[in-house]
């Protein structure tokens, strides 16, 4: 999911000050494990990956040959600093791209990865065909997703909108997943017990600081930020797994 800040920071750092690696962010990739498969050698893209800290766990712990796809030019510098201290830049690409059209030839990836917390989903549909078009015939698509569990106030839903997320109820989901040719459906929570957000706002506000000063700290006490953390801690806003199989006479 890709949460967009107000204009003076990043949707990574955001992301980095709500939905910190250590409390959050790495649980979250360990069930995606569970749902995907990983073996080493893989050739995998990662649609949406921020500043790279997911990608780079992956080829660290399962020897994959990661692509990392992003539309911000400073999460991608990020990623590339990050790749070359921790001595992964041989193994993991990124490249600042438009996942809307990537520019992978077709029917390329063992595995795609599409996290639309770092994706405008204006257009979810497109995305979610651009990842099946690169997938190889028989392979794994896995999302995640933010879905509407509940049903939000029209205010709250417009304020998610400003972040730059675009929610689809479950069944939505599939059905776009569908549309684009991925067959054998799965779905699951992407967090343990829902949480997908950290609980506390003083150490998003400390992570905020860290990243950004006070354009960190303006952006985790914005309004369209705290109806965030108050949908996902009522459960009205959950973030999910959604998993297909690339169909191969599409």
């Amino acid at each position: 999911m890709s949460v967009v800040a107000p204009p003076r920071i990043s949707r990574a750092t955001l992301l980095a000050a709500l939905q910190p690696w250590r409390e959050i962010d790495r649980a979250i990739h360990q069930r995606l494990v569970r749902f995907t498969d990983p073996r080493e050698g893989q050739e995998v893209l990662w649609i949406g990956c921020g500043a790279g800290r997911s990608p780079l766990w992956w080829a660290e712990r399962f020897g994959a040959h990661v692509h990392g796809i992003d539309a911000d030019p400073e999460a991608i510098a990020r990623a590339e600093e990050a790749a070359r201290k921790a001595g992964l830049a041989q193994r993991v690409v990124f490249q600042t791209a438009d996942p809307g059209s990537l520019p992978h030839e077709s029917q390329t990836f063992d595995l795609t990865i599409l996290n639309a917390l770092y994706v405008d989903a204006t257009d979810a549909p497109a995305v979610v065909r651009e990842a099946a078009r690169v997938a190889r015939p028989m392979s794994p698509v896995v999302a995640i997703v933010p879905t509407w569990l509940g049903t939000a106030s029209r205010q709250d839903a417009r304020q998610i909108t400003r972040l730059g997320l675009s929610p689809y109820q479950l069944v939505e989901w599939k059905q776009v997943f569908r549309d684009a040719g991925l067959v054998e459906l799965a779905v699951d929570e992407a967090a343990l017990d829902g949480g997908w957000l950290v609980p506390g706002l003083a150490g998003a506000l400390g992570r905020a600081w860290r990243a950004a000063r006070w354009a960190g700290l303006s952006a985790v006490l914005s309004r369209p930020a705290a109806v965030l953390r108050k949908l996902s801690r009522r459960r009205v806003l959950g973030l999910c797994l959604v998993k297909g199989i690339r169909w191969p006479h599409r």
